[in-house]
């Protein structure tokens, strides 16, 4: 970095004005924060955080920032969970937040939205017309549409049913690292063959440059119907679920599920009655309300012909918020335990190896000499779509360095179970962390490729700086 302080912070007020540059202490904690365990540490923290409100706005500070050489890290929410929003190096964090920009276009049948757009935002407004997006990930009322675009998830959805949003991103505006604007993709609802840049920019992580706009298509919104099933263990559950598609059943928008230690943890704060141990819950879909309760009454036949000891449609709301609240609160049951400290981890075994994997994860910490066998582990996931997260809880009261060797223990943990059963990293993103895994996955030449398309972009490596790299 080739400027002190007070001359960057004046250019990026030159640039956004003075209400949307900040170097106060808090706003640059705020933008540095993960869901990392321990706290963040001076080094972590960004030198400067700017809110720009265009894309001629981020243009302008990626100019400026590459001439001098200064890392910057891109914001959305937060809410990554392999902290591709931590800054690796001093210099800019840049918040797409401002960048708010939504409109929907019926007759194209695809809306417009800024990076910054809340995916919860987008799909109330979709909802109001009889629309829906297809993206739904936990954190919808925080994380953005630029988020999970950059990182290709749709979250908790059925991959099969709409796709990834590379499938349903029609086009995009990305400023390049050196500041050049361009547009990518087209108006109809047909994506284009062949050579098609948007596909480069979806899931590249932020790392080949800024997504700022985002054209994407979107669909009827279906009516639904839940249905739950109790089985005496989450193996029995895989089982189920491995076999599911081979039975040909009606699509399922949504299929999850929660370990007998998630259930009892949360049936006791829910103060719920039901059998004991592990539960799965899928959303059937239809045209007609009568026809998602019909496929859903299939799921319970299913469900109770694959072994449930119970299974019945969620027609009662109270009930059905009940149930979901189980499993959608997963993360929080180590701490109802009193365990404040966790580090969860994404493994997605194909469906011949859906079973094995549940149950080596279910007993992961029993017999370890290591840290982690005195963390608490809890399983759950997106089972539908052979998504399985295991959240490892641990006491706060831990030093900060036992935190970090326990977290990093984890993340091995993690890399060697999707090595194991022939996983991918299909929730979450690839980078930082999980450069480890990806390397030996899918081998030393495929990284370079990747490390000389970012050089192409970012000659300077200014963006995201250390993310490709694996730094923590």
């Amino acid at each position: 970095m080739t400027v002190n302080l007070e001359e960057m912070t004046q250019s990026l007020i030159n640039i956004v004005g003075k209400e949307h540059v900040s170097t106060e202490l808090f706003e640059r904690v705020n933008y540095a924060d993960t869901s990392l365990p321990y706290d963040v540490e001076e080094e972590d923290l960004p030198d400067v955080v700017v809110h720009p409100g265009t894309s001629e706005e981020v243009s302008g500070i990626l100019r400026y920032a590459n001439k001098h050489g200064i890392p910057v890290t891109t914001y959305g929410s937060g809410t990554s969970l392999i902290f591709g929003t931590k800054p690796k190096h001093k210099g800019i964090t840049l918040s797409t937040r401002r960048l708010d920009f939504f409109q929907i276009e019926e007759d194209y049948q695809w809306f417009e939205s800024g990076a910054g757009v809340t995916i919860a935002r987008v799909n109330t407004e979709l909802e109001k017309r009889g629309y829906c997006l297809p993206i739904n990930v936990g954190s919808r009322m925080q994380a953005t549409i630029g988020g999970a675009v950059s990182v290709n998830t749709c979250g908790h959805l059925m991959d099969y049913i709409y796709g990834k949003p590379v499938s349903n991103v029609l086009g995009l505006e990305v400023v390049l690292p050196t500041g050049e604007i361009i547009r990518t993709g087209s108006k109809t609802i047909r994506r284009a063959t062949g050579w098609d840049l948007a596909r480069i920019f979806v899931g590249a992580e932020g790392i080949l440059g800024v997504i700022t706009r985002i054209r994407m298509a979107f669909y009827p919104k279906p009516e639904t119907a839940d249905t739950v099933g109790f089985f005496k263990t989450a193996e029995d559950i895989g089982r189920a679920f491995s076999v599911m598609l081979k039975k040909k059943l009606p699509p399922i928008l949504d299929g999850e599920f929660a370990s007998e230690k998630c259930c009892k943890v949360g049936y006791e704060a829910y103060g719920l009655d039901f059998p004991e141990g592990a539960l799965a819950i899928t959303q059937s879909m239809g045209r007609t309300r009568e026809e998602a309760l019909a496929n859903a009454r299939e799921m319970e036949r299913f469900f109770r012909a694959e072994g449930a000891t119970e299974s019945f449609v969620l027609e009662d709301p109270k009930v059905r918020a009940q149930v979901w609240g189980v499993r959608e609160n997963a993360m929080r049951w180590g701490k109802e335990k009193g365990l404040k400290g966790y580090q969860a981890i994404e493994v997605n075994p194909p469906l011949p190896f859906l079973t094995q994997a549940i149950t080596e994860l279910n007993h992961i910490t029993e017999g370890r000499d290591d840290l982690i066998g005195q963390t608490e582990a809890y399983l759950y996931g997106h089972i539908g779509a052979s998504s399985l997260h295991c959240l490892f809880a641990f006491p706060y009261e831990w030093p900060i360095e036992k935190m970090k060797q326990v977290v990093r223990e984890i993340w091995r943990l993690e890399k060697e179970l999707n090595i194991k059963y022939d996983g991918v990293g299909g929730d979450w993103g690839q980078l930082p962390y999980r450069v480890p895994f990806y390397r030996e996955k899918y081998g030393e030449v495929s990284y370079e490729i990747i490390r000389k398309m970012k050089q192409l972009f970012d000659p300077n490596n200014i963006l995201n700086r250390g993310n490709l790299e694996g730094e923590e």
